[in-house]
């Protein structure tokens, strides 16, 4: 029998970490061509083209590490 206390600490989340950073990226890129379109802040649009792919790199790896958990589980 288990007390309450000894229930797991970590629990899942309920939203994969590679959706969030892959939703980012789009929304990253959506804005970046946004502001290209409308030309009044071009460094801010560099800024969101330039983090735009490192959010599908963050989605990369979180994936990778969500499929190595569920092979080893």
């Amino acid at each position: 029998m288990t007390a309450p206390t000894d229930t797991p600490l970590k629990k899942q989340s309920k939203i994969p970490w590679s959706i969030v950073y892959f939703v980012g990226g789009i929304l990253y890129t959506i804005f970046a061509i946004w502001l290209f379109m409308d030309g009044t802040w071009p460094i801010l649009a560099w800024i969101c083209t330039i983090s735009a792919p490192l959010g599908f790199y963050y989605a990369w790896g979180a994936w990778k590490q969500e499929k190595r958990n569920r092979d080893d589980a």
